[in-house]
């Protein structure tokens, strides 16, 4: 008897099958975990992952044997890989993401409890993994390129931002509101064992995932005002950082502690920072992404494409006005290839991998959507002006349809610097005081002036703002202004920075007081917003109204009540 002799499976070729054995693997086993468990009329997509994962692990068998992969897959793979700019491994790893995302959906299902926990928290896991892994690569300038000054200089802004975000937050604002009261039993229900599913909607049709990270801080300090919104802190807290970031990547380090310092003293941000609702966390997500954008844009890091992919997806999990950055990072790339062409080339394979990674992160909740479109257009519905408010307001005012949209959108633009803010936070003032509107408007002329792909980063989300207040009602609606804050910071910021840097190269003697006079202003601006928020703002106004007030005091009495 002749026993042949097997080959031994080289080291690239062994590291080559790794992935296919593996994710072939996982994709058989979860999906027949599931798929008497899954809605009936989705068991059809679960066998097509099923076999998808059969032909992964058959590949690898077939690899194994022929110790070679079939020449035609050889050559498909290697125009993807070479396009990309990704190994073999890499290529498969990515091809394999996008069925662990529409595994996760099928495992978690639509209700608030997931057809099968385990599965889609695990294979959403895996999506994320394989298609991060799946797209980095070594090279370019580290991300951040920060030093310790600046780990310093971030440190000490987190905490002050994070001090003024929780310091008595359960007592201002001074009531708590029906929607944060909404959105705290929300976030109970994912404690007591009736909601665990963080891949659909649940209150007031937001995706489910920010109510499960607010229980913690129920957890943490009891089902308390403070507990409700210690979350909205952190994520105010941590956006300072991200406008330190974003700044630094554009503009420089003096910029970039201008606009931190105001942001974490501004009145409008330390509000939204304070109140139990998702709102706030769509400013980190920004600047993550364009920070991440725009670094990696300059050096070549894929990393920093990796890290605007990852919160371009994990964004849409929270507050609905990111939803409106894949459209923004599609006109700045059209700007990008006429403007800087040869860049654009170099960095196309970036582009399309930090796109590809949001559209895995997201695509659980993007199938959920597919399946049930009124739960995403219903934050849309709630407020646009064509739901008969329109017609209102032509029989009311005589006007034409455009010419009351082009009203709605000045008066987007006047908020930020002249009109009264309206709903969520309507304190009798513009979203910036005065001297910080000015500030800000020197800074819209300052990036006018000098235009560039950089600035239109910084640009964009404001005009987006403004055009979207045009198809909105009520404008200028306080809540609307979230995404954009991060931008206007960095705008208050750059003239001051621009008018210290050239003091100081043309008065190179008194560099010394225009620094001492810049500190002096910077303290002077911080401790108007923050006198203005918190010793101003409370006499006149009330979060949630005369009857959010009422229901305040009673809920105060009853609770004294029990304790006696």
């Amino acid at each position: 008897m002749i026993v042949e002799e097997t080959k031994p499976v080289s080291s690239n070729r062994r590291v080559s099958i790794a992935p296919l054995l593996v994710g072939g693997l996982f994709l058989v086993v979860m999906g027949q975990t599931i798929y008497q468990d899954v809605y009936p009329q989705n068991r059809w997509l679960v066998l097509i992952l099923i076999f998808l994962g059969m032909l992964s692990f058959g590949l690898a068998a077939y690899m194994m044997a022929k110790h070679r992969p079939p020449p035609l897959l050889v050559r498909i793979a290697s125009y993807l890989s070479h396009m990309l700019d990704v190994s073999t491994d890499q290529l498969i790893l990515l091809l394999l993401a996008p069925c662990f995302g529409l595994l996760t959906a099928l495992a978690a299902g639509d209700a608030l409890k997931a057809i099968n926990l385990s599965v889609s928290l695990v294979a959403w896991l895996l999506a994320i993994i394989f298609v991060l892994a799946g797209s980095y690569k070594p090279g370019g300038q580290p991300m951040l390129g920060f030093d310790r000054q600046d780990l310093f200089i971030i440190t000490g802004i987190f905490l002050f931002a994070f001090v003024l975000r929780a310091l008595i937050i359960g007592s201002i604002p001074t009531t708590l509101s029906g929607d944060e009261g909404s959105a705290g039993l929300m976030a109970i229900k994912f404690l007591n064992g009736e909601a665990d599913n963080i891949f659909t909607v649940g209150w007031f049709s937001f995706p489910t995932l920010f109510f499960a990270l607010q229980s913690f801080g129920i957890v943490a300090l009891g089902q308390t005002a403070a507990g409700l919104r210690i979350f909205s802190a952190f994520g105010g807290a941590f956006t300072v950082v991200g406008v330190y970031f974003l700044a630094r990547t554009l503009f420089g380090r003096t910029t970039a502690i201008l606009a931190a310092i105001f942001l974490s003293a501004f009145h409008y941000h330390i509000h939204f920072s304070r109140i139990g609702l998702n709102n706030i966390w769509d400013g980190l997500f920004a600047v993550m992404v364009m920070g991440g954008l725009w670094h990696g844009w300059k050096s070549g890091s894929r990393t920093s494409f990796i890290i605007s992919g990852l919160a371009l997806g994990l964004g849409q999990y929270f507050y609905v006005s990111i939803r409106i950055f894949p459209l923004l990072l599609l006109i700045w790339a059209v700007l990008a290839y006429f403007f800087d062409r040869e860049r654009f080339k170099q960095r196309f394979a970036d582009l399309i991998l930090a796109a590809y990674i949001a559209i895995v992160v997201v695509s659980p909740l993007i199938f959920f959507f597919l399946r049930h479109p009124q739960e995403f257009n219903a934050p849309l519905q709630r407020v646009t002006i064509f739901d008969g408010w329109l017609d209102l307001m032509v029989r009311i005012q005589g006007k034409s349809m455009l010419h009351i949209i082009w009203d709605q959108m000045i008066n987007s633009a006047l908020g930020f610097t002249h009109l009264p803010l309206r709903h969520w936070y309507n304190p009798g003032s513009p979203l910036l005081l005065a001297a910080a509107a000015g500030l800000f408007l020197l800074g819209l002329i300052w990036l006018l002036i000098r235009p560039g792909l950089g600035q239109m980063l910084v640009v964009l989300p404001i005009a987006a703002v403004i055009i979207a207040g045009g198809f909105s009602q009520d404008a200028p609606a306080s809540q609307r202004y979230v995404l954009a804050v991060p931008m206007v910071a960095i705008l208050v910021a750059v003239p001051l920075a621009q008018t210290t840097r050239w003091l100081g190269e043309n008065w190179p003697r008194h560099r010394n007081i225009v620094l001492a006079s810049l500190i002096v202003f910077m303290t002077w601006l911080v401790i108007n917003d923050l006198r203005y928020y918190f010793f101003e703002v409370y006499d006149h106004y009330i979060l949630g109204g005369v009857n959010t007030l009422v229901a305040t005091e009673v809920a105060h009495y009853l609770d004294s009540q029990e304790r006696d």
